[in-house]
């Protein structure tokens, strides 16, 4: 990881949406697809267990600003997260079937006072993303991230002063979850 510059270290979550219905509303599209029971109890218990900051990784990373798809499936997952942070959610449609560099793109966005972020987004873009970031000597990382089930999160420790200098193998994975989150 290149660190640029004394204190330049910055935590990036990569969360995938909760579970959802494999099949939109009637009359909707992929677009409006809802998270079912156990969607919305995964999130809502992620959202509890990083407020608590139990999830044995990311101590003093917690998300400072969550960006989530426009998808409806993604504003719920992340506004559950969020209930239990009081983190502001931010909609931004690029995230919305994006691809790994549209990703990128809207991290290297975020204000520079942001040091912790959150990105919700679908697979295959988000596991991409995660795995792109990693170093490419990080191979208990990129073996982490093997499965990236609804709703797990990677935390990504980068070591950059600026937002917008975040580039592809430069992260460190500090860990890696997948729900039970109550368990």
């Amino acid at each position: 990881m290149t660190t640029r510059g004394h204190g330049a270290e910055r935590f990036l979550w990569l969360l995938r949406h909760a579970k959802t219905d494999p099949e939109p509303p009637r009359g909707g599209t992929d677009h409006d697809r809802l998270l079912v029971p156990r969607g919305r109890r995964d999130a809502t218990a992620l959202g509890l267990r990083l407020r608590a900051g139990d999830l044995g990784f990311g101590a003093g990373a917690t998300p400072e600003l969550v960006l989530t798809s426009t998808a409806a499936r993604t504003t719920e997952t992340g506004a559950l997260v969020v209930a239990a942070l009081g983190t502001p959610l931010e909609r931004r449609r690029r995230l919305y079937y994006g691809s790994p560099t549209d990703l990128l793109a809207e991290v290297r966005s975020v204000d520079d006072e942001v040091r912790a972020v959150m990105v919700v987004g679908h697979n295959p873009a988000i596991r991409s993303l995660a795995l792109e970031l990693l170093a490419p000597d990080d191979r208990a990382g990129h073996e982490a991230l093997a499965a990236f089930p609804t709703c797990a999160v990677a935390l990504l420790r980068v070591g950059v002063r600026r937002w917008r200098d975040l580039s592809y193998g430069e992260a460190t994975l500090e860990g890696f979850a997948r729900p039970p989150y109550d368990a």
